[in-house]
């Protein structure tokens, strides 16, 4: 039975990094049928009845050793875990779990990952130093594969794409009872908007506020949809208390595959946050999204959508123009999404060939 060791940013009631989550331990079960699975979370028990695996919590370092110690592999499981724009403290504690397994002789794999950006001269040299002794590397776009190369690091980097496109959407009549059970009729049509905290900043919320109350005066009604729980509820509500009108917000946790069946039934979303932008283009309805970090200007390139423009310098004609552009050419951006998809589908499978090949060396040494 092959231990499997899997860290990243799980246990924190993200939807984005859970649908990461559940699409990787369908995977690596799909490669592996009888892998043990123990995964790093905030919330282990959580974590061990969502996914029925294993979970060793990540303020209990001795836990964590210990799993590595019983493993056979370690893999970083998606996500841009590694970075510090947020805070070099994040990134010093999953640099260091790379660190230990590597000292303790395990292989490890980066299974389709976004990276960057890093900023500090020193974190530059930590990352280039302990990144070059992992044994394969899968990344989830370009952007990361370059930012790695200009780190100096020289390992074999291969784009695949982010995990969660593995995912796939809860059936019709389960979505029609989320709708019903939130009140929302299936008649009219929903445009979602997925948004966060940014920085601090204030001067977007107000953009936001504005475009939700143009959208309803064009018959159109405005759904939130949070991504990260409570945060991006309080934020959702903090919009919609500057609004004229009213909106929805969903205030209920939803599974990822259900949020995708959710969004599925909108004419368009406007996402902040990534994996909205990643399940909007799994159901493949339009999206507009706002640019907070490189991963989101990456993934609207990736699948030929449009940018609202960026969250720090927001305009409001250039948001609405984007709007009404792709709502005027909603069919050729649906087309759009059904071709790039097929793409994105062939290079997630990718991720879980790589990952066979991987055990399988393991295996022969």
């Amino acid at each position: 039975m092959k231990n499997i060791f899997l860290f990243g940013y799980y246990g924190f009631h993200n939807t984005g990094d859970e649908a990461i989550l559940e699409a990787i331990v369908k995977e690596i079960k799909e490669v592996v049928p009888q892998a043990k699975l123990t995964a790093l979370s905030y919330n282990a028990k959580d974590t061990m009845k969502k996914y029925k695996i294993h979970a060793v919590s990540r303020n209990s370092f001795q836990e964590i050793i210990k799993a590595i110690k019983a493993s056979d592999v370690v893999i970083s499981g998606g996500g841009s875990i590694l970075q510090d724009v947020t805070s070099s403290r994040s990134l010093l504690y999953y640099l260091a779990i790379i660190l230990v397994a590597k000292k303790l002789g395990k292989r490890v794999m980066f299974y389709g990952n976004g990276f960057g950006p890093i900023t500090g001269y020193l974190n530059k040299k930590l990352v280039s130093h302990i990144i070059n002794q992992v044994d394969r590397i899968t990344v989830r776009d370009y952007q990361s594969k370059e930012a790695m190369q200009a780190l100096g690091i020289k390992k074999d980097i291969m784009v695949t794409a982010d995990i969660a496109l593995g995912l796939e959407m809860v059936d019709d009549r389960r979505i029609e009872k989320i709708f019903r059970q939130e009140e929302m009729d299936l008649t009219k049509k929903w445009v979602g908007i997925s948004i966060r905290e940014w920085k601090g900043q204030t001067s977007y919320k107000e953009v936001i506020a504005q475009t939700a109350d143009y959208l309803i005066s064009r018959n159109y009604k405005v759904v939130f949809i949070p991504m990260q729980f409570p945060s991006d509820i309080n934020t959702s509500q903090e919009i919609a208390d500057r609004m004229k009108t009213v909106p929805k917000i969903i205030t209920k946790q939803y599974h990822p595959r259900e949020m995708i069946g959710m969004i599925s039934k909108l004419d368009l979303l406007l996402g902040m946050r990534l994996h909205s932008l990643v399940f909007s283009a799994i159901a493949e309805v339009p999206m507009v999204g706002l640019e907070y970090d490189t991963k989101i200007t990456s993934f609207l390139k990736l699948t030929g959508q449009k940018s609202g423009g960026n969250v720090e310098s927001l305009d409001m004609i250039n948001l609405w123009t984007a709007i009404d552009s792709v709502i005027e050419n909603r069919g050729e951006y649906i087309q759009q999404l059904k071709e790039i998809k097929k793409n994105l589908d062939k290079k997630v499978q990718l991720n879980v060939e790589i990952f066979k090949e991987f055990i399988q060396e393991g295996d022969k040494s």
